[in-house]
């Protein structure tokens, strides 16, 4: 019996681990297959992108699955032939199996709006956050070299398109970074603009009216210019162009106001919505019922609302639980669980020192979801390994390098 695992995000990552635990010792060939040798913590890569140093971004997959019977195979999903029941990597190399564990994760959804892909910079990886942060050093390291201040606010001038969480939390991280990045290249702190653009009419969409109240006061505190209820017409080299005309010149222009599914899965299964594939209420492809599809790559509906499941860390571990769950019971001959969205509550941070916080009825605006925030991340981290993987984690001290793309 040969299960294999798809991506080595906050879904995958979790089906691997309890498919080990409930599988691991009955002689099942068990394999997570990612692109890179690390598990990425893309909740936290804003803060990198705006030049600021944390110590953990990556976990390594050998250090995960350390003394379990995972194998880790290194390689990019180039297809799945379900009728075949073959994965193939990187166009070549070709793996059978008998159950498939589909997590590929999203990319950025750039809505057919006319030069926004070519000319647009996307927060999705460790490497996209060092794109982003080379690139603004470099845009600013331009404007300090021109004596015109008309001609360097272009240059100093960072448009963040889309203020949904990962936009929001962009903005204050970079905001809080101005006067160091001010320092660094020689300008005045007030000349590097940050300007949010959203489509909708307030910031975090979804949110709770009190949560996002407090949250545009503090990103307009902190110098964040808003641009609220104007989607993008266009994305030009060097600028933007709102829906009502206006075009605003930037050379750092952001893209955060949305994503769909990784696109092969629209290549190989029934989808709807994004990108997303159809799946049963047991996380089962439509396609295929020995094939389970999670995370952002599947369109699981929350029963309660009859809506889709928000593409957040936190359901995509949930949904690893149950598929690696039903696998089991599939084998053993025992009933297969409906999936069940749990929203636990959501974290966020406007900048270094302010966060926000919705968990359950408790609402929290200030310094205390920052520490909440922080301490979740390294218990999530203990919930991959243990005190083991903890303190591995925590005497390497965040000395993880960029990876290559």
């Amino acid at each position: 019996m040969k299960i294999r695992v798809l991506g080595a995000g906050f879904a995958g990552v979790r089906a691997a681990l309890d498919l080990d635990r409930l599988l691991g010792r009955q002689g099942v060939d068990i394999s997570i297959i990612n692109k890179d040798p690390y598990h990425e913590l893309t909740t936290e890569i804003y803060r990198p992108a705006a030049g600021r140093d944390v110590r953990v971004l990556a976990v390594p997959l050998k250090d995960i699955f350390a003394g379990t019977s995972v194998a880790v195979v290194q390689g990019t999903v180039t297809d799945i032939r379900l009728r075949e029941r073959q994965v193939v990597l990187d166009r070549q190399r070709i793996l059978k199996f008998d159950r498939l564990v589909v997590a590929l994760g999203s990319e950025p959804e750039y809505f057919s709006i006319p030069g926004l892909r070519e000319n647009s910079l996307t927060l999705k990886s460790l490497n996209s956050a060092e794109n982003i942060r080379r690139h603004i050093d470099a845009m600013l390291s331009q404007a300090a070299a021109l004596a015109n201040p008309a001609d360097r606010q272009p240059f100093a001038t960072v448009i963040i398109a889309g203020a949904g969480l990962t936009g929001v939390e962009l903005a204050g991280e970079l905001a809080d970074q101005r006067p160091v990045l001010a320092r660094r290249h020689g300008l005045v702190p007030e000349e590097i603009r940050i300007i949010t653009v959203e489509a909708a009419p307030d910031i975090l969409p979804g949110f709770d009216d009190a949560l996002i109240e407090a949250a545009t006061d503090m990103l307009m505190r902190k110098g964040v210019s808003l641009i609220l209820g104007t989607p993008l017409r266009a994305v030009e080299p060097g600028a933007v162009v709102l829906e009502d005309g206006t075009r605003i010149a930037a050379r750092t222009i952001i893209w955060s106001g949305g994503v769909r599914a990784n696109r092969l899965i629209e290549k190989c299964f029934t989808t709807r919505n994004r990108g997303r594939a159809v799946v049963n209420e047991y996380l089962q492809s439509v396609d295929d019922p020995t094939v389970y599809i999670i995370g952002d790559a599947a369109l699981a509906i929350n029963t309660r609302t009859g809506q889709p499941v928000a593409p957040t860390a936190q359901h995509a571990v949930q949904q690893g639980r149950l598929a690696a769950r039903n696998i089991w019971a599939e084998l053993k001959g025992r009933p297969l669980r409906a999936y069940r969205a749990r929203t636990i509550g959501v974290l966020a941070t406007v900048g270094h020192d302010v966060g926000l916080a919705h968990i359950g009825p408790i609402k929290l605006f200030g310094r205390f979801p920052v520490v909440v925030k922080d301490l979740n991340t390294w218990r999530y981290i203990l919930s991959l390994g243990g005190t083991r993987l903890l303190l591995k984690v925590l005497w390497r001290n965040g000395r993880l390098r960029w990876a290559r793309a």
